[in-house]
């Protein structure tokens, strides 16, 4: 089994420790952040090195790295440390859950995809992208760097998805249609046309919330349970 040092020490790298260990997926061997983070020197029983000189403990020819952040700053926290593992000539390892199906390629490296994911035939999907549980992308997509997938989106057939984009949950982009880099796509949008770079997509549904008493609450509830 290879060994993987996770890079971070917020919730998403205990997502990924548990994923890992939870899939059998590598030995985690060990977490890493960069000097002004490291804040204990164990997590999960684990060494937690400092990413400036993690070359006076780790081997770079022993283990993989996982960059664990998500989408802060539209995925530019995770480019950042990416890169800087990039630099010192360590390998970034792709983790896929053993239930994603997938037909197109990944093409690069640092990749994280969920389970239930389903890629389709002649997609090809860049380096360090992150796409959550049940996420469809369709076939002939071309999917770009740094990019970002909640659960349950979906990116119909021949789209692209430029560099750095962040798409919500339960977003769906139609057919054949090309959003430019750093796009915030947001959640149970439907982006039926083209966006360009830059772009903001959101609902604008605002849900209005009125509190009752606890009795008012149970009249209504018996109210529409009567009215079926």
């Amino acid at each position: 089994m290879k060994k993987l040092i996770i890079v971070g020490l917020s919730v998403n790298a205990r997502h990924i420790y548990s994923f890992v260990q939870y899939h059998k997926l590598f030995e985690v061997v060990g977490f890493a952040v960069t000097r002004e983070f490291k804040d204990r020197d164990t997590f999960y029983g684990l060494p937690v090195y400092s990413l400036e000189d993690i070359e006076k403990y780790v081997d770079v020819n022993e283990v993989e790295f996982f960059v664990a952040l998500l989408w802060n700053k539209l995925n530019a926290d995770r480019k950042q440390l990416y890169n800087l593992i990039k630099k010192k000539n360590y390998r970034l390892a792709n983790v896929i859950s053993p239930t994603a199906a997938i037909r197109g390629e990944l093409l690069g490296d640092n990749c994280w995809i969920h389970d239930f994911v389903v890629i389709q035939n002649n997609t090809t999907i860049g380096s360090n992208v992150a796409i959550m549980t049940q996420s469809i992308i369709g076939a002939d997509t071309t999917i770009g760097d740094h990019c970002f997938f909640g659960a349950r989106s979906m990116v119909g057939g021949g789209s692209r998805i430029g560099d750095q984009c962040f798409v919500g949950m339960a977003c769906t982009v139609f057919d054949g249609t090309t959003v430019g880099k750093k796009c915030i796509l947001g959640a149970c949008t439907a982006i039926k046309r083209n966006v360009p770079d830059f772009s903001l997509c959101k609902t604008t549904i605002d849900y209005q919330i009125k509190q009752y008493s606890e009795d008012e609450i149970e009249n209504k509830l018996l109210a529409a349970r009567n009215v079926r």
